[in-house]
């Protein structure tokens, strides 16, 4: 008797069951609160000029806390790319951390130090256009890529489920597109209209943070869908066992651009200028980008689940043979014995 083999265990593709991928949903949203958190503070410090004998304790403590969310979406790595990730994610925590030291020092000795210093002043612009755009970059990159990774088939759910799921995920993009959608049609519109100005940045990053859960359970989605057996539909028309690349690339649009927008939203919303990382025109971008990512995105999620909850071919022969057999049994029983 012959047993088949585990090709599971060492199948270099298969991703995270379902445990390890709540913990790196968790992560990823500690990391989106953490970092908004930081970056509020950063706007806060060089908005008021606040004077103290050292960095807030808070900021360090948070950027702390993003560097370790973000080494934990990492564990779903291969080896080599997660330590080259684990030496990036400490690199540009370290420079924030620095650089966070220096700027409310600075501040706080001479508010003219700055105007007198242009060459200063370029440096820690550079510096935080690198880390601000650098860092969430990295991080939803190893997102997607430890996400989009195949699934033990054990950890597939149920066709049935997967359509659940896929509709679900689809839902939130959609309804992250219509929030962000729906407060740029009405400033455009209505200009003179105050309240939207001042609470539509507050939507427009609880709709960034949507479509950022959204993308992430949809490829998780597309993930299972393609981990399913060759005879079980896939995505669209295909069987290969592999997650498309354009998925996992609309997937990464969504999440980069979510995690900025979030944050730029956030920091418009408690009444601070858009002067960090790139500006207005990085708003933009990221608006746009998580508009026509999470649409797009939405659509391939909705094609991903199986169709139908039919048995295979194998399974189904068997199972009438087995009909079969049990229809002749009870007629043989039934049938009165002759001398």
């Amino acid at each position: 008797m012959t047993t088949s083999p585990n090709t599971d265990a060492h199948d270099p593709r298969i991703g995270l069951d379902s445990r390890r991928m709540a913990i790196t949903i968790v992560a990823a949203v500690v990391f989106l609160v953490t970092w908004i958190g930081t970056g509020l503070l950063e706007v806060k410090a060089q908005d008021s000029y606040v004077s103290s004998p050292g960095p807030s304790f808070l900021r360090l403590a948070l950027i702390a806390v993003s560097g370790a969310a973000a080494i934990t979406i990492a564990r779903g790595l291969r080896p080599i790319p997660r330590g080259v990730f684990i030496v990036v994610t400490v690199f540009l925590c370290a420079v924030e951390a620095l650089k966070s030291i220096f700027t409310i020092d600075t501040f706080g000795a001479d508010t003219g130090v700055l105007a007198d210093n242009p060459a200063l002043t370029t440096a820690l612009g550079a510096v935080s256009l690198i880390v601000a755009v650098a860092f969430p970059s990295v991080v939803a990159l190893a997102l997607a890529a430890v996400t989009a990774r195949l699934v033990p088939v054990a950890e597939t759910a149920a066709p049935a489920v997967l359509r659940r799921r896929s509709r679900a995920a689809a839902i939130g993009l959609f309804a992250a597109t219509g929030i962000v959608l729906l407060v740029w049609l009405l400033r455009t519109m209505f200009v003179d209209a105050m309240f939207l100005f001042e609470d539509g940045d507050a939507f427009n990053a609880l709709g960034a943070a949507v479509g950022f859960v959204s993308a992430i359970a949809a490829l998780r989605v597309i993930a299972e869908a393609r981990s399913l057996p060759a005879d079980e539909p896939a995505l669209g028309s295909s069987s290969s066992g592999t997650t498309p690349r354009s998925a996992r690339t609309l997937a990464f649009v969504v999440i980069a651009c979510g995690l900025h927008l979030c944050w730029e939203s956030t920091i418009l919303a408690f009444g601070y200028p858009p002067a960090v990382a790139m500006g207005y025109p990085g708003w933009v971008i990221s608006m746009f980008g998580l508009v026509l990512g999470s649409l797009v995105l939405a659509v391939r999620t909705l094609n991903c689940a199986p169709t139908y909850d039919g048995q295979t071919s194998d399974e189904e022969s068997a199972q009438s043979g087995d009909e079969e057999s049990d229809k002749s049994h009870d007629l043989a029983i039934r049938r009165p014995a002759h001398d």
